[in-house]
This record gives C-alpha cells, structure tokens and sequence, in this order.
C-alpha cells in the first residue's frame, strides 16, 4: 500500500492511503447524463464563471471543462440538483446552489442570459447561504422584460445576511416587482433581520398576495416583528398557508399581536410555528382565546401550532393544545418539560 497526497478544494492537503494513485478525469462523461440546450448552458456558464467561488467548486478535479461543463451531471455532482430542469422539455426551471457552500457576488451576467434567450420556464431560485447582495439580485432580474414571461413561484434566500448587510430596502423592492406576482414560497430564515426590518418589508410581504409559505425563523423580529406579520396575516388578501416564526425573540406581547391582529381574521394559515421565542403563558392565553372564538363563529383554520421551549406552564399548554385541537400537535410541541 503507498500514500499520495491529495489537495482538497479547501487548499488542505490530504493524505490518503490507496494502492494506487488514481489518474484524474472528468467527473462525469457527457453521454452519461443528458446533455444541456445551449441557452441553457450558456446562461449556467454566465453564472459560473462571473462568480469565483462557483467556478472553483464545480472546476475542481476536471481537466476538461470545455466539453464537461455541457453535461448536467458536471452541474449536478455535488449530491443535489443545482441545475432543474423540467422532465417534459429539458427547459430550465430553476438553479439551486443552497447547500453548496459558495458565495455569489454577481448574478447579472446570469440574468442578462436569461433575458437574451428568453428563457421563460424559470420558477425556483436557491440562493440560500451564498451572501448574494440584495442590491445585485435585485438588479439582475429588473433585467426580465415582460416578453420574457418567466415568474419566480420559490425564492429561497436564507443565511444571505440581509439585515447585517443594510439589504432589506432592495428586497422590498425585489418583492413589489410584477415578476414575483406568482411567489408561493419565500425563505429569508437567519438573515439578521430586525423588528424594524421586518416592519419596512410588511407592505412588499402584504402585497405578494399568492404567498403561501413564509419563511422567518431564526432571525430578530421581536415583538415588534411580530406586530408587523400579524398585519401580514389580517391582509384581507393574505393567502399565508405556513408561517415560520421560531426562535425570534418574541415575547408576551408579539404572541398577542400575532393572535390578536394576525389570526383573529386570517382565514387561510393553516401552520405556525412559534418554537423557541419566549411568548409565556400570556401569549399562550392570546392565542387560545382567538382560537376558541374562531371556533365559536366557525371559521378557525389553524391545524397545526407549534410553540415548544417557549415557557408555557402546563395549564396555558394544556388549554391551547384543546383549543387548536390537541390531536393535531406534535406529542410535547407544547410542554417545556
């Protein structure tokens, strides 16, 4: 048994015990996975190669990306499926770099393609963990005329520090644009954001009328978030299905907000999730109450109601178990011990 050494993406060199050295090819041959429509790959190209991080973490270990790179396994090794594309036409549906573990700091290049080719099948982004700039994401798709006639249904932009990186006025923006008129699902969970944040993004977030998920947890909204999103909810317009909300740091008064101008009208959530905030036997009491109306006038369509690690006694927990229907909970979800 010899040992050679490998350098790994990171710059770290490994050392591994093999019998042999194995000669380095490209990952995956092109006749093994289908090949791309040239639009399509050259608006991938666009976004790799304006983006330093990408280009190294799809490059690495290929000798030839030339021809690789036309190949959606070359696209697609990293166990998940950054490039989507639709089963019926092999059309472009959406990129999803979350996961990946790359920074973004241009995608207009990207989007400029998109616009050039006409690429319109385009539904999901997944810029989830890449810190791409709202400023700059916000300047690509502006680049989408109408006769493009994509519309983005799932916008996912987790962990992209929005709120740290003063981003929060461009994606008010982002969101108001008539290409997001269609957006089901949107993720801005760890973002920094504030309560403040989250009140400048209330009218953009009403707005998106087809929104049916909304993702927020683990940011800082406070009660003062809370207040902003219960607006949200009480949007005659709101069609919110889930509304993620856990560790926020939201206190007594946000749950009653949340309970008391959000859920009192809302006529379409059907989960929440509230886990690891500090809502109390107060808050506890504010949402029970407008459940128990809700189920008076019969129009309560809350399902699902999660708030453990939240300091319920058990009386509080017991009581609003029963008034969202203690079948429907998760064993525990509301107990703290």
């Amino acid at each position: 048994m010899s040992h050679h050494l490998m350098e790994h993406e990171t710059g770290l060199i490994l050392l591994d015990a093999t019998t042999a050295a194995a000669p380095p090819t490209s990952v995956i041959a092109a006749e093994d996975t289908p090949s791309l429509p040239p639009a399509v790959l050259k608006a991938l190209r666009s976004l790799r190669d304006s983006n330093p991080s990408l280009q190294r973490k799809l490059n690495h270990g290929i000798i030839d990306v030339s021809s690789s790179d036309e190949s959606v396994g070359y696209w697609n090794r990293h166990n998940q499926e950054l490039v989507m594309l639709s089963p019926a036409n092999n059309e472009l549906i959406g990129v999803n770099l979350g996961g990946l573990m790359v920074r973004l700091v241009n995608c207009v290049p990207f989007f400029q393609v998109i616009e050039d080719e006409k690429l319109n099948c385009l539904t999901t982004f997944n810029f989830g963990g890449t810190d791409i700039g709202m400023d700059n994401l916000l300047e690509g798709v502006k680049l989408l005329s109408k006769d493009t006639k994509a519309s983005i249904k799932e916008l996912y932009l987790g962990g992209c520090g929005i709120g740290c990186r003063r981003g929060t006025s461009h994606l008010k923006e982002l969101l108001q644009l008539q290409l997001l008129t269609n957006l089901e699902t949107l993720d801005l969970r760890y973002n920094d954001l504030t309560g403040k944040d989250l009140v400048d993004l209330e009218t953009a977030l009403t707005s998106t009328s087809n929104l049916k998920i909304l993702h927020l947890e683990g940011n800082y909204g406070k009660c003062e978030g809370a207040a902003a999103i219960g607006n949200v909810l009480s949007a005659p317009e709101s069609n919110l299905k889930e509304l993620y909300l856990g560790a926020n740091q939201i206190g007594s008064e946000g749950a009653k907000s949340l309970a008391e101008q959000g859920l009192r009208n809302n006529k379409s959530l059907h989960k929440l999730y509230l886990e690891g905030n500090s809502i109390g036997d107060e808050g506890a009491i504010a949402l029970r109450d407008v459940l128990l109306d809700q189920s008076l006038r019969q129009c309560k369509v809350l399902e699902h109601l999660y708030v453990d690690n939240n300091g319920l006694g058990k009386e509080a927990a017991t009581t609003l178990g029963r008034a969202v229907n203690s079948e429907s909970m998760i064993d525990g979800s509301l107990l703290d011990g």
